[in-house]
């Protein structure tokens, strides 16, 4: 009797010490690891990219609901520069993960891995430009099962900086997407990125002429929405008419479709961590400092919503003494300050924030410590306590029939090589071949190997690459517009055989029509 009640006090005791444990933990110690995004698995586990060994490897991370590293992969091989984006769960229950390499040449190319169910390699693509850099922003599912890449420095254009590649579930490419700037501006890098069903939002880091200060260009928060082909739909720079700078860090929507934005905000000589609010139809709508009089920079990239009454921030900011502090601040939908917590950790920004499947907020942060990077993650409740620890047991990577183990893994890419150039550079690519010319009796008709897209409605021209299509309609008209020949094409890489023998003398217009728009035309003379 008298053992059995030791043994419930026993257990009570190992309980209480276990759920007062705090939810921090640290990975990568004395590694210099640094974080890039933090995700909840299907199996509530948590993922986290990074990076490991200083930029050498791309890292990922898998632990269990307490945080406790089930496995984790690198990719790469030590010789190349090799750092990660962020990752994303797949319709079929793998990963899908973008990021930044030196691996095929001396400038720095994006490199998508799809992985399975368990962690392995299904397919790999770089998308590569020689001559040029390109640098990974974010890779999203959508919700047709496709994959969206946004990513900076593509085009061989250097006014170029952000542009979108979609890509079909086996890692072919179906498209890109260039958005020249405007010759006023320089410069957008990508800091956030989702995805809807309605099309594509972008938060970009731009530098944007001020007449109000004394620098003649500022950065600025710049959004813009495209549709699901990413045709630019609207775009909003913030705080134009206010003479507000801002550096932009993380986007979200509410429940209504609206956009929240974290932002390190200043209108003359402070600081301070800010939410913009805009509609879904780019509309300012408010901003709203949250902490004021904060003189040294500071930044709060880890955002997320808590439900659609609350919204939590996490990050740090230096005060007059130079110290920094981290913070977890918690707001209503309009951005009055509720409460705030000042962190344990000693990190130096947080990359990254999501909510989990028990309304908790997980995020990941980068920590400097005895002369090394390491990443720390928090998960804190909805009063900004630190999360309990659980005890019962949970099953994890069930789709996968095999334990899941640590490795190393340098992706072999060299034959799946995606030149996002040669549209560019080799313009008979994008051409419709009709020959002979003139012609008497038969013609050829070769499609382009790539459709060329430019549209014009919107204030700057958005220029789509189609590298996938399965079908296209073959025009043909006199010099009066009337249509003689209109024919569904296969994309098949075959010439078509067309007879003209019957034809009128004189010049025809033949033109490729694809989703409805000319991509493509070129004159005959039929003898």
């Amino acid at each position: 009797m008298k053992k059995s009640i030791l043994l419930t006090l026993l257990m009570i005791l190992i309980q209480q010490v276990l759920f007062s444990q705090e939810w921090i933990r640290y990975y990568g110690e004395g590694q210099n690891a640094e974080c890039r995004y933090i995700l909840n698995d299907y199996d509530k586990g948590i993922l986290i990219s990074g990076i490991i060994s200083g930029y050498m490897y791309e890292w990922i991370v898998k632990t269990d609901i307490n945080g406790e590293i089930l496995w984790n992969k690198k990719f790469g091989n030590g010789n190349y520069y090799c750092w990660a984006g962020n990752i994303e769960q797949t319709a079929d229950g793998g990963k899908i993960i973008c990021g930044t390499w030196q691996k095929e040449d001396p400038d720095f190319d994006v490199f998508i891995l799809k992985l399975n169910t368990c962690g392995e390699i299904e397919w790999c693509k770089t998308l590569y430009t020689p001559g040029h850099y390109e640098l990974c922003g974010k890779i999203k599912t959508t919700p047709e099962g496709d994959y969206i890449l946004a990513a900076n420095y593509f085009e061989t254009n250097p006014a170029s900086r952000t542009s979108l590649f979609k890509f079909n579930s086996s890692g072919n490419l179906i498209w890109q997407q260039f958005y020249p700037l405007d010759s006023v501006y320089y410069q957008d890098d990508v800091m956030d990125f989702s995805v809807d069903s309605t099309g594509y939002l972008i938060t970009a880091f731009r530098y944007a002429p001020d007449s109000g200060t004394i620098s003649p260009t500022v950065n600025r928060s710049y959004f813009f929405k495209t549709d699901t082909a990413g045709i630019k739909q609207w775009e909003f720079i913030y705080g134009l008419n206010k003479h507000y700078y801002s550096v932009p860090w993380s986007t979200i929507r509410n429940n209504s479709g609206d956009y929240i934005h974290s932002c390190t905000h200043s209108a003359t000589s402070n600081n301070n961590p800010a939410l913009i609010f805009f509609d879904k139809n780019g509309n300012n709508s408010s901003d709203k400092d949250i902490l004021i009089g904060n003189s040294n920079f500071c930044g709060f990239q880890g955002l997320a919503n808590l439900g659609d009454t609350n919204i939590i921030l996490f990050g740090g900011l230096w005060d007059d003494n130079h110290v920094w502090t981290d913070y977890a601040l918690k707001t209503d939908n309009l951005g009055n300050l509720i409460k705030q917590k000042a962190l344990t950790s000693t990190s130096n920004s947080y990359c990254s924030a999501s909510k989990t499947f028990d309304n908790k907020i997980v995020a990941v942060a980068n920590d400097y410590n005895n002369n090394s990077w390491r990443i720390v993650a928090v998960k804190v409740n909805s009063e900004l306590e630190y999360d309990s620890i659980y005890t019962q047991p949970f099953t994890y990577d069930s789709l996968c029939p095999y334990p899941i183990v640590s490795d190393t893994i340098d992706p072999n890419c060299d034959n799946v090589i995606v030149s996002v150039d040669e549209p560019f550079k080799k313009p008979e690519t994008t051409q419709l071949k009709v020959y002979p010319n003139p012609a008497n009796n038969t013609i050829t008709v070769e499609l382009p190997k790539y459709l060329v897209l430019t549209d014009n409605n919107g204030k700057i021209p958005v220029t789509t690459v189609y590298h996938q299509w399965q079908k296209v309609v073959l025009q043909a008209t006199d010099l009066t517009g009337k249509i003689i020949l209109s024919r569904e094409l296969q994309n098949n890489n075959e010439g078509i055989q067309i007879d003209v023998s019957h034809w009128n003398p004189g010049s025809y217009l033949f033109r490729i029509i694809y989703n409805g728009k000319q991509v493509a035309g070129s004159k005959v003379i039929v003898k």
